[in-house]
């Protein structure tokens, strides 16, 4: 489905796909696989990450013993004063200001002695990250109202949200200052790379090579741009992650599924409508119904931070 946003001949999909393939590719070579001169190519790559419609490509780890990342969903006092607070702190990878089950999330590198009431915390599985569907926000609804009425046709597959056994190795200092780097742009240019790393180009090229072994890649896309969709979270009691992970990677936005625990958490992106808002707990209500789901609550992202 072509973007309201997007006023160019190529349907940004079709760009997405290409980064999907290879997150580092060029824009001389999208060029090249489009047939138009490279100022075209930069030119709507600029435009689909300026609007929001693929986010470039990050990287996140699987969770190895050695690379374990700790959520925490907190009832906070006063979360503005706590989403200034802790941007002076160097463990924290991301947080953000909520309202649902809990008003603050927070992961972090290490665990954490927090001051707050902490409804619910853990360690991350490995991620899961939908391939969105190039259609409508309608077709999909479609899509997963066709699932729910035959849930029997469906078949089961493994969860992809494991926890990892083992430490991952070998992992050296280097390794892990190239990671951060990469970690929120896996695009950086290699000069760029060797610079800031002191790494030498043989040592970014084997991380590089082996990186599906440690982590995976991330990218995501939004028909309409990520501003035009509200992040809601759902934390949902299951043990059927295949069922979750099919229906709503029928969404025509990149949907992200981890567990912590017993539970299975979804990033969910949908549009400020009141279909948007429907369709999800619509979804889970039938499941919970049929006893495919034990419990489900949500909480909708109002603001966050990343360093």
């Amino acid at each position: 489905m072509k973007s309201t946003l997007w006023k160019h001949t190529k349907d940004p999909y079709e760009i997405f796909k290409l980064v999907l393939e290879n997150p580092r590719i060029p824009k001389t070579e999208i060029a090249k696989k489009f047939n138009v001169n490279p100022k075209t190519a930069e030119r709507w790559w600029n435009n689909a990450v300026k609007y929001g419609i693929i986010i470039p490509p990050v990287f996140r780890r699987k969770s190895y013993l050695n690379f374990r990342e700790y959520f925490y969903f907190i009832d906070a006092q006063d979360p503005h004063a706590l989403y200034e607070e802790l941007q002076e702190s160097n463990d924290i990878l991301y947080f953000s200001v909520q309202t649902g089950f809990a008003n603050f999330q927070v992961i972090s590198r290490c665990p954490l002695s927090l001051q707050s009431n902490v409804v619910l915390s853990g360690e991350r599985s490995n991620y899961y990250v939908s391939i969105p569907p190039n259609c409508t926000f309608k077709e999909s609804i479609s899509k997963i109202q066709n699932k729910l009425k035959n849930l029997r046709e469906l078949k089961p597959f493994p969860s992809p949200l494991i926890y990892q056994k083992k430490a991952f190795g070998p992992w050296d200092e280097l390794d892990e200052i190239i990671y951060r780097e990469f970690s929120n742009n896996m695009r950086k240019p290699f000069t760029h790379m060797i610079e800031s790393t002191s790494a030498y180009s043989d040592k970014i090229m084997k991380w590089l090579r082996r990186r599906h072994k440690f982590g995976d890649t991330i990218t995501m896309f939004f028909p309409e741009g990520e501003r035009s969709y509200q992040l809601s979270l759902f934390c949902i009691e299951t043990k059927n992650d295949w069922l979750l992970i099919d229906l709503f990677s029928q969404l025509p936005t990149s949907s992200v599924f981890y567990r912590l625990g017993k539970k299975l958490m979804m990033s969910i992106y949908l549009p400020f409508t009141l279909e948007g808002r429907f369709v999800v707990r619509k979804a889970l209500s039938m499941l919970q119904k049929e006893e495919l789901v034990d419990s489900y609550t949500n909480s909708i992202v109002e603001y966050y931070y990343r360093p």
